[in-house]
């Protein structure tokens, strides 16, 4: 079992699973604009799982692996492989830093008609910065998320699985709260 959560394919089906997810949520949304005339912004759903089938095929695909690969060959090239440690930290550091301040102005800034869409905005974002800081490869990271496990399944699999769940939760969830508001308003 713990082969197949450490295994990069069942993360990749993840992917496409919450990609199919958004696409039920911008029908749901179609649907509510067509029904009730309701303020609805599918396309949010449909960017979403493009971004998330991008991901899967990215993920599926090792591209990550292969910009990693990159970096160390130009960095090897440049003749600053020795010194590379302080950049992995600068761009770790500003991606964590965006990401913080990113999902601190969501919770403050987002008008109320779109917070329908803040959970699976705010998951989905710390998806791509999570891959971004994966893809830098800075070794004490690495050492964490790849050489540590518990109960044999390594960190990265569990954090990614767990924000992969919660993508397609985020996508679900909300809009059948909404429509228990709306049931009870129009009762």
């Amino acid at each position: 079992m713990t082969e197949v959560l450490n295994g990069g394919w069942l993360r990749v089906v993840g992917y496409f699973v919450a990609a199919a997810a958004a696409l039920w949520a911008a029908r749901r949304d179609r649907d509510d604009i067509a029904d009730r005339g309701a303020v609805r912004w599918p396309m949010f759903w449909y960017l979403s799982a493009g971004l998330l089938a991008s991901m899967a095929i990215a993920r599926g695909g090792h591209i990550g692996d292969l910009i990693s690969s990159l970096g160390r060959s130009v960095a090897e090239e440049g003749g600053w492989y020795e010194a590379r440690r302080t950049a992995q930290t600068v761009v770790v550091v500003a991606v964590t830093s965006t990401w913080f301040v990113t999902i601190s102005l969501a919770f403050w800034r987002v008008p109320e008609r779109r917070r329908r869409y803040l959970p699976a905005a705010l998951v989905l974002f710390s998806l791509v910065c999570f891959g971004a800081v994966r893809i830098v490869s800075l070794h004490q990271i690495d050492t964490v998320l790849y050489r540590r496990d518990i109960a044999g399944v390594r960190i990265v699999s569990i954090i990614e699985l767990f924000g992969l769940a919660s993508a397609v939760l985020a996508m679900f969830w909300y809009p059948f709260i909404r429509d228990r508001q709306t049931e009870l308003i129009d009762a």
